[in-house]
Parts: C-alpha cells; sequence; structure tokens
C-alpha cells in the first residue's frame, strides 16, 4: 500500500508529488495524459510561449531606433508551434527523470476512486488495475465549457485545448467567442501572426471579472482598436452555418461575418465526472467539496486544483497540493488562505494584480486612497520602448496601508509579487516611498506612485 496515491498530473499534482518526496513518501502518481497536465501541455506554457514571439512582433518595427536594420521579415507561426513543442517536451521530460530518478510509479490510464483507499486505474487498452494507498489526492483538473448553440467539432468550431493540439497554421479569419483571459492572449497572439480576429463578448467589456478593474479593461480595449482586433461588447452570437470551407456567422445585433474558425473561450468546468463511486460530495457545478484543509468528506482524501471551488489557476492549485500533503502527514494543519492571490494576464500588454480593486474595497465599506503613476516617465521603460501602461496602488484612506495593487505593462507579472508581501505585512504608502529603488528599474514606480500621498502633490489642485 503506498503512503499517497495522486490522481492526476498537473500543477497541484507536480506539487504534491514534490513535497511528498522531500517527505520521504512512497508515492504512486495516476495519469491518462501527457505529465503536465493542461497547464504545461495546452495552457499557462505554451501560451505564454506564443505570447513571447507576438510580443517580438510587436516590437520590431522600433528595433531601427536600436541601430539594428531590419527591412523585412517573414512570420511562420508552424516554426513558432514546432517550438512550443520543443519548450514544453523539454519540461515534460525533466519531470519524467526526475519520477523516474525517485523510482516514482506512474500508472497510465483513467483513474476512479472506487474505495477510501483504492483508485482503479483503467488502461487505454481497456484493462484495468486496482493500487492501494493510505491517502489520496484527486487533482484532475477543468475541461471546456461549452454553450448550447455552439459545438466543438475540432475542425471549425475549436476549444482552446484544439488550439494548443492541432493548430499548427493559423486561419486567415477567426471568430473568438468569449472576451475573457484566454480569449484575449489568444486573439493578441493570432493577431500579430496575421489573422483577421473579431471578439464576441457577451458582458460590457472585455475581461469581464470582478478583480479586474474597469480602467484595464478600457485600456485594453483600445489597445485591441489599434491592432484593428475587431470587439463586440454586450453581443453573443446567434447562429452559424458551415457551408463551403467556411463558417458564416450572425451576432445578436445583427452583425453578419466570415471567418474561417470559431474559438470557444467561454470558461471551464471540474473534470469530475465519472471521477468517483462512493460518493465524495460535490457541489451542483461539479466542484468536488473540501474544507480548509483541501480535504473531502472522506477523511483521508483530499483534492485540489480546478476541481474545487478556488481561482482556477495554476499557481492555487500547487498552493492547495502542498497544503494537502502537509495536512495529510503532519499534526499541525493549515487551513487555505486565498487573499492574497497574485494573478497575471498576458495579451497585448502584462497585466498583474493582487489584493481589493477600489470596486472590490468600496463593496467592502472600505474607503480608499490610490497612487498611480504611467510608465510613459519611467525611464527603463523608455529605454526598452515599452513606456504604454500604468501602475495603481489601493490604500486604505486612515492607515494609508496597501490593501491592493494593479499593474498594466512590462514586467507586470513579477512586480506584483513584492506588493503582495507588502499588503501581507501592512507597508503604507510612506513605507513604499522611502524605500530606496534601483535607477533605472521598472519597480521605480512604486516609488513615484507613491509620493503624493507620502509627501503631498507636485501640482496643487
Amino acid at each position: 500500500m503506498y503512503d499517497l496515491i495522486i490522481v492526476g498530473m498537473g500543477p497541484g499534482g507536480y506539487e504534491a508529488t514534490l513535497t511528498a518526496l522531500r517527505m520521504g513518501l512512497n508515492i504512486a502518481i495516476v495519469e491518462k495524459d501527457k505529465l503536465g497536465g493542461n497547464c504545461l501541455n495546452r495552457a499557462c506554457i505554451p501560451t505564454k510561449y506564443f505570447r513571447t514571439g507576438a510580443h517580438l512582433i510587436d516590437k520590431l518595427p522600433k528595433v531601427n531606433e536600436y541601430g539594428i536594420l531590419i527591412d523585412d521579415y517573414q512570420l511562420d507561426y508552424t516554426k513558432a508551434w514546432e517550438g512550443k513543442e520543443k519548450a514544453i517536451g523539454f519540461l515534460r521530460r525533466s519531470l519524467e527523470q526526475l519520477l523516474k530518478a525517485k523510482k516514482t510509479p506512474v500508472y497510465k490510464g483513467v483513474g476512479k476512486v472506487i474505495d477510501k483507499n483504492k483508485v482503479e486505474v483503467t488502461k487505454s487498452d481497456g484493462t484495468k488495475e486496482i493500487i492501494e494507498g493510505k491517502y489520496i489526492l484527486l487533482g484532475v483538473g477543468s475541461v471546456p465549457t461549452a454553450i448550447a448553440n455552439i459545438v466543438p467539432d475540432g475542425e471549425y468550431v475549436i476549444t482552446t485545448e484544439d488550439y494548443m493540439d492541432k493548430l499548427t497554421t493559423l486561419p486567415d479569419e477567426v471568430l473568438v467567442v468569449g472576451g475573457g483571459v484566454a480569449g484575449c492572449e489568444l486573439s493578441y497572439i493570432m493577431n500579430k501572426y496575421g489573422t483577421n480576429v473579431h471578439i464576441v463578448e457577451i458582458m460590457d467589456r472585455l475581461l469581464p471579472s470582478p478583480i479586474i478593474s474597469v480602467d484595464i479593461s478600457r485600456y485594453l480595449q483600445r489597445r485591441f482598436k489599434q491592432l484593428k482586433i475587431n470587439t463586440y461588447l454586450k453581443t453573443s452570437l446567434k447562429e452559424y452555418e458551415i457551408k463551403n470551407g467556411k463558417i458564416h456567422a450572425v451576432l445578436s445585433d445583427g452583425t453578419e461575418l466570415t471567418v474561417d474558425k470559431i474559438l470557444l473561450s467561454v470558461g471551464r468546468k471540474p473534470n469530475t465526472q465519472d471521477l468517483d463511486t462512493i460518493g465524495i460530495e460535490k457541489d451542483e457545478k461539479g466542484f468536488i467539496k473540501v474544507n480548509e484543509y483541501m480535504q473531502t468528506n472522506f477523511e483521508n482524501i483530499y483534492a485540489c486544483g480546478d476541481i474545487v471551488n478556488s481561482p482556477m489557476l495554476a499557481h492555487i492549485a500547487s498552493y492547495e497540493a502542498k497544503l494537502a500533503v502537509n495536512n495529510m502527514f503532519n499534526e499541525k494543519k493549515e487551513k487555505a488562505d486565498y487573499s492574497l492571490t497574485p494573478w497575471a494576464i498576458f495579451t497585448a500588454y502584462e497585466i498583474g494584480h493582487i489584493g481589493l480593486t477600489e470596486e472590490q474595497a468600496k463593496s467592502q465599506g472600505i474607503e480608499t486612497v490610490s497612487g498611480y503613476y504611467p510608465f510613459t516617465y519611467n525611464e527603463k521603460a523608455v529605454d526598452e520602448h515599452e513606456s504604454e501602461g500604468f501602475i495603481r496602488l489601493i490604500f486604505e484612506k486612515d492607515s494609508q496601508k496597501l490593501i491592493g495593487a494593479s499593474i498594466v505593462g512590462i514586467g507586470a507579472s513579477e512586480m506584483i509579487h513584492p506588493l503582495g508581501i507588502a499588503i501581507k505585512e501592512g507597508y503604507t504608502a510612506k513605507q513604499l516611498h522611502e524605500f530606496i529603488y534601483f535607477h533605472p528599474s521598472l519597480t521605480e514606480i512604486i516609488g513615484h506612485a507613491t509620493y503624493d500621498l507620502a509627501i503631498g502633490p507636485l501640482f496643487k489642485r
């Protein structure tokens, strides 16, 4: 009997494996597909790879200003796709080598919990094997959500997973259904590689999430307009017809479009169907119910990642997995805390956020003041020809303690982390301002964004 069976080898399973191996546990892994899960193979990592290419294309017109004279260039998305495969292949092989070095067995197949200590593994040839463990951690991730009248077929109507797995060349014209994170990231990539992109979004703005402030959505909307990415807000796809190799689409506002593909990007749902036969409790949406320790209604079975009702982020899956394994084998239990969850988006701009937005603070009855500074006057950003974007810091009014931060622009995903530490430690605007920042650095925008609050305004109003 194993000490721990990990079902699903995505970010959660990977982190659980590292934690368990460091604790000297005897573990087994069950994975039906490629190691690394959706994040490594079809989402986080390949998306950022393609976005790096798209951003380089964006900067090519500016390289002449560095004395690099490029008169002409060609784009080959197939080469980019092959490069993506090499990158994720290297990372996947590294994981395989680690497991081999630690003599950790990987059971290839679909795992199903058939007893509180038993997992049945159904292999690709239909044969089954049962393994036993003292503890079980479930981390099987999520799958794309569909809309009733839009049926993915893998050819004309594709999901984000189809995009990463199958789309070795890009079509001329695409309709993206859903202006959320994935929709905006992939729209920018396709646009820079030469595809004419249309986004249809039923809400009144791009990135329509409570954790994303309205001013960020508007800022991105303006950039998309400059890039000639067509956006249709408060609109839906009413109907479509596939004819002569093309898709004829009609939007709810009456707009008619002819495109080569429809990319369905309307969210994901937990992959919990047929996961067990023993009655692990789930909510009405299929999420596994867990307590603050990531424990299910069976004391030795835990769950993490997209199958529990927490933010669907790879780093959250990793955090929950590590928490779960520690809670299984340590006397001192630790509760999950999502209050300082950083997130980042990689689209026409890099966007990062942590803590509360002004809207969220207001809804909680917290009075706020904010500090703002654009990248326009940051010397490092100017050097990099990356002077678009801004930082907004949210402070509790009376104490002037930092409670939230948003950054749009170069380095946003990296700079957001020290601001999370500042929130956790209760730093004030004055403390942030008085820190000595290296010059020239992007991080100097933090000091400039706190100037008015810590010292006083330069220009009297």
